[in-house]
């Protein structure tokens, strides 16, 4: 069931679905009547029930400094010069282009579509039409991609961090395969050897992937993201206990 464009209804059960093919743009968001928030995504590599999942590693010579040609205000086609490595059509669709230098700089966008390019070679992306470049790119202006932070999530591996914290998965997910990551409310979460404490903090793990652990302010990894508060019961290492996440709709 749709609610408006951007919230879709989820009956219980449905947060465990998983398909080879996708049903809802990367990034929805799913609600269930318990109040339990949700968001689209695809697996970059198998997952299991109750871990901790992370944004994909960004593409090094995509990632930011793309030289990028003028564009006047109104503009819904860009295009940027690649750093050595090709893109492939699409790979960027529903992703973001965002300029980090010169006119225009701080801005974000949402890529509609764009065709292949060769590695070096020019990528002209295309915007969806009410998102329009709405201060002109001028000067020498530098850019980088950012594929849909939904596309091909890994579990969350606190000695390999590729980006924030996204959702916990709510059964075991094949790779590839499209899934729906738990944001809000009440969920099982695999606890590391630090274990959960009722009513503490909850941050990533960096020890267990995709585990959490209680948060301690005074250890060096307290700049760990917080993503939870300890529920019910305190559970023991590699077992899992009830979180109450709060990493938002």
């Amino acid at each position: 069931m749709g609610i408006g464009n951007h919230i879709v209804g989820l009956t219980y059960g449905m947060e465990k679905d998983q398909s080879a093919g996708r049903q809802h743009p990367l990034g929805t968001v799913g609600v269930t009547d318990d109040g339990r928030w949700f968001r689209y995504a695809q697996a970059g590599e198998a997952i299991g029930a109750g871990q901790m999942t992370m944004q994909a590693a960004g593409v090094a010579n995509h990632d930011m400094d793309l030289t990028t040609t003028a564009a006047a205000v109104g503009a819904v086609t860009v295009t940027v010069t690649l750093g050595a490595t090709l893109a492939t059509a699409s790979q960027y669709a529903d992703g973001y282009l965002y300029t980090n230098d010169d006119g225009g700089e701080g801005h974000v966008y949402k890529i509609k579509s764009h065709p292949a390019a060769a590695a070096s070679g020019s990528l002209t992306l295309t915007f969806y039409p009410d998102d329009g470049v709405k201060e002109a790119i001028s000067g020498t202006p530098l850019s980088g991609l950012m594929v849909n932070p939904y596309k091909g999530v890994e579990i969350y591996d606190a000695n390999d961090v590729d980006g924030p914290p996204l959702g916990v998965a709510q059964r075991e997910v094949t790779t590839s395969y499209y899934f729906w990551a738990q944001t809000q409310g009440y969920s099982a979460l695999l606890c590391d050897a630090s274990v959960f404490i009722l009513g503490n903090m909850i941050r990533a793990a960096d020890t267990d992937d995709g585990a959490g652990e209680r948060q301690d302010r005074d250890e060096a990894s307290a700049n760990m993201p917080q993503y939870g508060v300890g529920a019910l019961i305190a559970p023991v290492d590699t077992d899992y206990g009830v979180v109450y996440l709060q990493i938002g709709p």
